[in-house]
C-alpha cells in the first residue's frame, strides 16, 4: 500500500477492494511472496517520516536523498508563491531541516547539519528474500503503540514548522503589509459575513498576489495546516479503536518507572489533540487562511474532532481511557482533605489509574535514562535529565521526578478544560445567534447598557466551570503528589477563614498596584477619577461570592509557603514594572493630552472668494456647476499641488474660472438683455476671411468656420482647450497610478478638443442650437465624466495597485518602502472616525448628588464627541497610542432680511480650544463630553448665533522609537510628517495628519 494516495479521487473509488484486501490479509494467513520487497524496520527514523512504507520499499537507499531533493523544490515553488499541487509525497521533517539550513543562524543556536538526516543509505537486498524461498506464509499485526508515536511525531513536527515558516516570513520586508492586506482584504467572506473590501483584490494581478503569498509563507503553512488536521484526525480515529485501547491499558499496566513515563506520554499525545493549527500558527490570529491567487481558505472549526473525542472521554466516567487516566471522585471527596489509601492500588492489568504507584515517585529523583527499558521511560528521563520539565515550583523543591506527575496533571487538565470550553463555546455561539435573531429590534441600547448587561454576563458565566471536571482534577493531582497537594480541597468562597490558603487569590499584585487603564469609567479631562460618585468596585467584586467554589490548602502547609514565597516574587516584579510603567504613562499622557491654546493664523487668507461668492442675494441653478468648480479647485489647492503638481493645479484653477466669467456673462445677458453694457463680450473684434480660411481647411470646412470672433468665443475657446490640456494631465497621472479612470479622462479631453473645435465651426448646421461637433463634445463630455465617477479607484484599490505588490511607477517610489507602505495601509484600514451627538444622560438643570451612578460634570455636559479608529485592533503590539485633540465652538452668524429669509451666513471659529468636562475611554475610542452654548436671536431678530464643533484630532501611534501619525495622508500625496504639520489648521478640511468632523465624519470612517 506503499503508493496508495489517500486524497487523489481516483484511488479513492478503489478504497472499497482495497479495504477488502486488507481485511483478508488482517484475518487470514498470507504467503510472504505477497509483500513487497522491503528493508529492514527502522522505527526512529520511520517516526520521523510521514510516508514510511516508502521508504521500508526502497533497496536503494535514495529515498532520503530524493525526499530531501522534493522538499526543497516545493520550497523553491512556494517561495515564489506558487501553489504546488501535487504534494503527495512530500516529508514534511525533509521541508523543516530544508527550511531551517535557508534560515539565518540565531545568536543563540548552534549551527546543525540539516542535511545529514537526509543522505542516501546503502542499498539492501530484500529482508524477506530468505522467507519467501521457503514458501512461508504471515499474519498482519498492527503496531497500535507505533501508529500512536507515529501520529503525535507529525504532529509535533507541524508544530515546529509552522515556526520556522513565520521566521520565514518575517524575513520579507514587506511582511507586515502582506498579513493585513491577507487577513482583511483577501478572504471573501470573514466570520461568514461578505468581505467588504476584497473588491479591491481585482487590482492585483498574480505577481502581486504571488507576492503576498511569499510575504507570508501561504503555500508552506497551508500544507502544514492540512497535515496537521489529518494526523490529529487519523490519531483520534486510532485512539477509537479497541487494539490502541488494549495497548494503552498494557502499557499503563506496567510498574514503577514504566508505569509513570507510558501516563507521562499518553497525556502529552492527549494534548496535541485539543490544539487548532491556528493555536500554533503565529500568522494566524484570526483562525483563517486564505490564498491569495487561488482564493481557497482554510478555517478553524468550531470543534475538531480531537476535541470532542477528548471532551466525550473526559465527561464519560464508564469510558476506559477516562478510567485509565482519572481517579474516581465525587464532589463530596473533593470538598474534603485526601485520604491516603491505606494499600496500594492492585495491578489489574486493565489499565486503571493507580494513584498509589504514582505517588511513589513524589520525592524521588529523576532516574538514569541509562538503565531504563522501555522507550517512554528512556524519553522521560532524558527530559527529566535537561531542563524543559523544569518550572518556579520545582526548583524551590528540587525533586526532578515532581515535574513528570505535575506534567501529567498539566497536559490532561489543560486538554480536557481547552476541549471543554470549545465544545461550551460552540454551544454558547449557536445559542447566542439564535437570540439575536429573535432580539433583533431591541439592540437600540445606550454605551451605559451595553456595558452594565456585559458585566452581569461576566459575572453569570464566571462560576459556570464544571464542578465534576475540576474536582476530578483535583483529586488527581492530590493522589498523585499527596506530600504537596494532599491537604488541598474544595470549599465554598463565603467559608474560607483566615486559617485557608486560596490558591489564586492572595499574594498577588493588587489591582492598584498594577497599571491600569480604565476602559469605560468616567474621568476628569486630566485623567483622575470623579470624586463626586463612588469608585466602581473591582472587577472581582462583580464575581459572585456565595456558593462559588474555591481550591484552599492549610496556611501552614509547606505548599502554601511555597506557593505564597512564587506569588510574592512575582508580586514584586510586576509592582516593580508597574512603576516604571506609571512614569512612562505620565511622561505619554503630558505628550500627548488636550493641547493648550494656540495661536490662530491668518484668519483673511482664502477668505476672499469665498466671500464675493456666499454673499450673493441670489441661487441660480445655471451657475451651480461653475461655481462647485472654482470653490473645490480652490479649497483642494494644497491638496492637489501634493499630488498632480503646481502647473496643473494652476491651470484647472484658470480654467474653471474663466467658464464661471463665462457662465456670469451668459446669465447676465439673459438676465439684463442684448442693449446693456454688460455685451461688450459679444462686440466683434475682428472677422477672419473665408477666402484665406480655405487655404487651411479647404472649401468645404471654409464654409462653416465662425466668420465673427468675439470676446466670449475665445474665451470659450481657450477655455475648451484648457479642459482637454487639464485631462490629459490627470489621463497621465491616472496611467502612472494604474487607475481605470484614465479612460474618462481621456475622454473628457477629447471633448474639450471637440468644444474648441465646435467653437471654431460655428457656422455648422445646428440642431437644437448645437452643432454637430458640439453634441459630440456634450456626449465625450458626459460620458467621460460618468467614466471617471466610476472607474477611479478607491484608496484602497491604488494602494493595492501601487504598492508593494503592485505595478510601481516613478510616480510612487515612497509606497515601495516597506515602513511607508505598511504606515499607508494602516492608515487606509484604520476607521478614523469623529462623531458628535447628544449626551443621553444630559439633566438641564444637574445637581450634585452623591447617590447618583453618573458625575455631575457627565450630567451637565450636553454634547459628546467621539474619536474612534480600529488602531489597536490592527496592530497587536503597541508600545503606546496616544490622541491629541483640539475643540473650538464655532459661532454661526446667519443674516435674515426683513421677510425673515436668511440671505448671508457668517462663520467664526474660537481662537483657544476648550477644555472637556469629562473624558471616558474604551478599547477602540475615546469619548469627550463638553456643553455646547445655547442658541440666540438679536434684539434686532435681524441675526441668528447658532453654535456648533470644530475638530481636529490626530492619533500618534508608537513602537519602539517609531512614531507615526494618523491619519496619514491619502495615497497619492508623499507628503511626511515634521513640525510643520505639528499644529492643526482649523480654516481648512482634509489635511495631512490631522483629522477633522467633516472628512472623517461617521459615514466616512466606516
Amino acid at each position: 500500500f506503499s503508493g496508495f494516495d489517500a486524497k487523489n479521487p481516483v484511488a479513492q473509488a478503489l478504497i472499497a477492494p482495497i479495504k477488502a484486501t486488507r481485511l483478508n490479509l488482517q484475518y487470514n494467513v498470507f504467503p510472504i511472496s505477497l509483500a513487497a520487497p522491503q528493508r529492514a524496520r527502522q522505527p526512529g527514523f520511520e517516526r520521523l517520516l510521514d510516508h514510511p512504507a516508502r521508504y521500508l520499499c526502497d533497496l536503494s537507499g535514495q529515498f532520503p536523498v530524493e525526499s530531501f531533493r522534493q522538499a526543497k523544490a516545493f520550497l523553491a515553488e512556494a517561495a515564489r508563491g506558487i501553489t504546488v499541487r501535487d504534494v503527495r509525497h512530500l516529508e514534511l521533517t525533509a521541508m523543516a531541516d530544508a527550511l531551517l539550513a535557508s534560515l539565518p543562524i540565531e545568536a543563540d543556536a548552534e549551527p546543525v547539519d540539516a542535511g545529514v538526516l537526509w543522505e542516501a543509505q546503502a542499498g539492501v537486498v530484500d529482508v524477506l528474500h530468505k522467507a519467501r524461498q521457503r514458501q512461508v506464509c504471515g499474519v498482519l499485526l498492527d503496531d497500535a503503540c507505533y501508529r500512536m508515536r507515529h501520529l503525535r511525531q507529525r504532529v509535533d513536527t507541524c508544530q515546529q514548522l509552522f515556526v520556522l515558516c513565520a521566521r520565514h516570513a518575517v524575513l520579507h520586508p514587506h511582511h507586515a503589509s502582506a498579513l493585513l492586506v491577507q487577513q482583511l482584504v483577501v478572504p471573501r467572506n470573514i466570520r461568514g459575513q461578505e468581505n467588504p473590501l476584497h473588491a479591491a483584490m481585482a487590482k492585483l494581478h498574480e505577481p502581486g498576489r504571488r507576492a503576498i503569498n511569499q510575504c507570508t509563507a501561504t503555500v508552506q503553512r497551508a500544507v502544514v495546516w492540512r497535515h496537521m488536521l489529518s494526523a490529529q484526525d487519523a490519531l483520534v480515529a486510532s485512539l477509537k479503536q479497541s487494539a490502541t485501547e488494549q495497548m494503552l491499558a498494557d502499557h499503563l499496566s506496567l510498574e514503577g518507572f514504566d508505569y509513570v513515563a507510558a501516563m507521562y506520554e499518553l497525556s502529552r499525545t492527549l494534548a496535541t489533540l485539543a490544539l487548532l493549527p491556528s493555536n500554533v500558527d503565529p500568522l494566524a490570529p484570526g483562525g483563517d487562511m486564505v490564498d491569495a491567487v487561488t482564493g481557497v481558505g482554510l478555517w478553524d472549526q468550531a470543534v475538531s474532532l480531537g476535541q470532542k473525542f477528548l471532551n466525550q472521554i473526559a465527561s464519560d466516567d464508564t469510558s476506559p481511557l477516562h478510567l485509565m487516566l482519572w481517579p474516581e471522585c465525587d464532589l463530596q471527596t473533593a470538598c474534603a482533605p485526601y485520604v491516603v489509601p491505606v494499600s496500594d492500588d492492585k495491578n489489574r492489568g486493565d489499565g486503571r489509574f493507580r494513584a498509589t504507584e504514582l505517588a511513589r515517585f513524589e520525592t524521588q529523583p529523576a532516574p538514569d535514562p541509562i538503565n531504563q527499558v522501555t522507550l517512554d521511560a528512556t524519553t522521560l528521563a532524558n527530559l527529566l535529565a535537561g531542563d524543559s520539565l523544569q518550572n518556579f515550583f520545582l526548583i524551590n523543591n528540587g525533586k526532578a521526578t515532581t515535574a513528570a506527575l505535575v506534567g501529567i496533571f498539566e497536559n490532561l487538565q489543560s486538554a480536557s478544560d481547552g476541549a471543554a470550553n470549545a465544545v461550551d463555546k460552540a454551544s454558547q455561539a449557536l445559542a447566542s445567534t439564535k437570540g439575536n435573531v429573535n432580539s433583533a429590534p431591541a439592540n437600540v441600547r445606550s454605551a451605559n447598557d451595553r456595558l452594565a448587561q456585559m458585566q452581569e454576563r461576566l459575572g453569570a458565566n464566571a462560576h459556570k466551570i464544571n464542578v465534576n471536571r475540576q474536582g476530578r482534577g483535583v483529586q488527581q493531582l492530590r493522589s498523585m503528589m499527596p506530600e504537596h497537594f494532599g491537604a488541598a480541597f474544595l470549599i465554598q468562597r463565603n467559608q474560607v477563614t483566615p486559617q485557608h490558603y486560596v490558591f489564586g487569590l492572595e499574594d498577588l499584585p493588587g489591582r492598584e498596584s498594577l497599571p491600569r487603564t480604565r476602559y469605560g469609567q468616567y474621568l476628569r479631562a486630566d485623567g483622575t477619577p470623579f470624586g463626586d460618585i463612588a469608585a466602581p468596585p473591582p472587577s472581582s467584586n462583580r464575581l459572585p461570592k456565595g456558593d462559588n467554589l474555591v481550591l484552599v490548602i492549610p496556611r501552614g502547609h509547606k505548599t502554601a509557603q511555597v506557593v505564597g514565597d512564587m506569588n510574592r516574587t512575582l508580586k514584586k516584579a510586576r509592582e516593580a514594572a508597574g512603576a516604571v510603567g506609571d512614569a512612562e504613562m505620565g511622561h505619554i499622557r503630558a505628550k500627548s493630552g488636550l493641547s493648550e491654546a494656540i495661536e490662530g493664523l491668518d484668519a483673511e487668507k482664502n477668505k476672499a472668494a469665498y466671500r464675493v461668492l456666499g454673499s450673493t442675494p441670489f441661487c441660480l441653478a445655471v451657475l451651480m456647476l461653475e461655481v462647485w468648480n472654482v470653490s473645490s479647485e480652490v479649497s483642494a489647492w494644497e491638496q492637489t499641488v501634493r499630488e498632480k503638481g503646481v502647473v496643473r493645479t494652476g491651470v484647472g484653477i484658470l480654467g474653471a474660472s474663466l467658464d464661471l466669467v463665462i457662465a456670469l456673462e451668459a446669465l447676465a445677458i439673459k438676465l439684463a438683455g442684448q442693449q446693456s453694457s454688460i455685451s461688450a463680450a459679444r462686440i466683434t473684434l475682428f472677422t477672419i476671411s473665408s477666402k484665406k480660411a480655405a487655404i487651411f481647411f479647404g472649401e468645404a470646412l471654409a464654409r462653416k468656420i465662425t466668420e465673427k470672433i468675439t470676446g466670449r468665443l475665445i474665451g470659450f475657446f481657450v477655455s475648451s482647450w484648457i479642459l482637454s490640456t487639464v485631462n490629459m494631465i490627470d489621463a497621465w497621472q491616472a496611467w502612472q497610478w494604474n487607475d481605470g479612470a484614465m479612460y474618462g479622462y481621456l475622454m473628457l479631453s477629447m471633448g474639450g478638443v471637440a468644444g474648441s473645435l465646435g467653437a471654431l465651426f460655428g457656422a455648422a448646421t445646428k440642431l437644437l442650437g448645437l452643432t454637430a461637433l458640439g453634441w459630440t463634445a456634450l456626449l465625450l463630455i458626459t460620458v467621460g465624466a460618468g467614466l471617471v465617477i466610476v472607474m477611479s479607484s478607491t484608496p484602497l484599490e491604488s494602494w493595492l495597485a501601487n504598492g508593494p505588490f503592485g505595478e510601481p511607477h516613478s510616480i510612487d517610489r515612497y509606497l515601495q518602502d516597506p515602513a511607508e507602505a505598511f504606515y499607508r495601509l494602516t492608515s487606509l484600514l484604520a476607521g478614523i472616525s469623529i462623531t458628535i451627538e447628544k449626551n443621553p444622560v444630559y439633566e438641564q438643570h444637574a445637581t450634585f448628588n452623591t447617590r447618583a451612578d453618573t458625575p455631575h460634570a457627565i450630567r451637565s455636559a450636553d454634547t459628546i464627541i467621539r474619536l474612534q479608529s480600529r488602531l489597536p485592533g490592527l496592530i497587536g503590539r503597541l508600545d503606546s497610542l496616544s490622541i491629541q485633540a483640539e475643540c473650538r465652538q464655532c459661532r454661526i452668524t446667519e443674516i435674515t432680511s426683513n421677510q425673515g429669509v436668511p440671505y448671508r451666513a457668517e462663520s467664526e471659529i474660537g481662537e483657544r480650544p476648550e477644555t472637556p468636562k469629562a473624558q471616558r475611554l474604551h478599547p477602540d475610542a475615546l469619548e469627550l463630553f463638553f456643553t455646547t452654548k445655547i442658541s440666540q436671536i438679536s434684539s434686532t431678530g435681524s441675526r441668528r448665533y447658532f453654535y456648533k464643533w470644530a475638530i481636529r484630532a490626530q492619533f500618534i501611534l508608537t513602537r519602539g522609537r517609531e512614531e507615526h501619525y494618523f491619519p496619514a495622508p491619502s495615497v497619492k500625496d508623499s507628503t511626511q510628517y515634521s513640525q510643520n504639520w505639528a499644529t492643526p489648521d482649523f480654516e481648512k478640511f482634509n489635511q495631512p495628519f490631522w483629522a477633522d468632523e467633516v472628512t472623517h465624519g461617521a459615514s466616512s470612517g466606516d
